[in-house]
């Protein structure tokens, strides 16, 4: 949609910026975590591996249309994002430093790869609210995929879903059992709660907008 229509006035840029370095993390957490599977991460899939790999690449693609094509009334990145993703990666940076030093914090369990999914369920947990507050202020969700939401819905609700079988299959409960892969978990609950929100946003909120510009395009 962005390279048909030479623009990103209705993706928000900040979205686009905080997306390609979570789903490094979870490149990085499901690589390892498909490598060993005591690592503590949960269950890791082939599924899971290469979301995570196409995400990545996908999500590096749109940041570089952000500064391809027009940004409409947008400005640049919030400064805010910059700093939450500069606080993010020093995170990571810093368990890193930790756990190859050989002093870990006590009580902690300073492993890189763990923190740095904890650390893509906090982007996830944020990443939304900017695209949220863009349809808002423009009062239209044109610009913004909805094919991009009804698959992000249902692949949340199919891993979700994923995780229950496993856990059955294994006769365990769904939490702390050896199918719980609790960032896979909170990523499926949050594409979940915030695409049902744009769902509402498209087709209730902003349903006038929406059918003028489909009216507007088929006249052209």
């Amino acid at each position: 949609m962005n390279y048909q229509t030479k623009s990103v006035a209705g993706f928000s840029l900040e979205f686009a910026a905080m997306n390609p370095n979570g789903f490094f993390f979870y490149s990085v957490y499901s690589v390892a975590g498909s490598v060993d599977p005591f690592l503590g991460t949960g269950s890791v899939h082939a599924n899971d591996l290469l979301f995570a790999l196409h995400a990545f690449a996908m999500s590096a693609v749109q940041l570089t249309q952000i500064w391809m094509y027009d940004r409409g009334k947008q400005g640049n990145v919030n400064l805010y994002v910059v700093g939450f993703l500069a606080v993010i990666n020093c995170c990571a940076l810093t368990s890193y430093i930790y756990e190859v030093s050989g002093h870990p914090i006590q009580n902690l369990h300073w492993d890189t790869f763990l923190v740095m999914g904890y650390c893509k369920a906090a982007i996830t947990f944020v990443k939304y609210v900017p695209q949220v507050y863009l349809n808002y202020k423009r009062q239209s969700t044109v610009g913004w995929s909805l094919a991009n939401v009804l698959l992000d819905l249902t692949g949340g609700t199919l891993s979700l879903a994923q995780m229950w079988i496993d856990a059955a299959c294994l006769g365990q409960s769904l939490f702390g059992g050896e199918a719980f892969n609790i960032v896979k978990f909170i990523l499926s609950i949050m594409s979940i709660i915030f695409d049902t929100i744009f769902l509402i946003q498209h087709y209730v909120l902003y349903g006038d907008a929406r059918k003028k510009h489909e009216k507007e395009e088929q006249m052209r």
